[in-house]
């Protein structure tokens, strides 16, 4: 199922989109689900990258908490 969804676009872009459209042979929505599925792929998550990051740290939790409450 599909629902509408309009986009104000400047004349520019939407001439673009018509030309890519027919150039792929795609409707111009069925370009914009893809651009949005292929980015939304490439997300990853912000803190993934920290797994581990206090691995072998002279520092435990409770004192990272008791640093992180003092500066507020």
């Amino acid at each position: 199922m599909t629902v509408k969804l309009t986009l104000s676009v400047p004349p520019k872009f939407k001439k673009t989109a018509t030309m890519l459209s027919k150039r792929r042979k795609k409707s111009i929505s069925a370009l914009v689900v893809e651009l949005l599925e292929c980015e939304a792929a490439k997300e990853k998550d912000p803190f993934a990258g920290l797994d581990g990051i206090w691995e072998d740290r002279d520092i435990t939790a409770e004192e990272l908490r008791a640093k992180a409450w003092k500066r507020s």
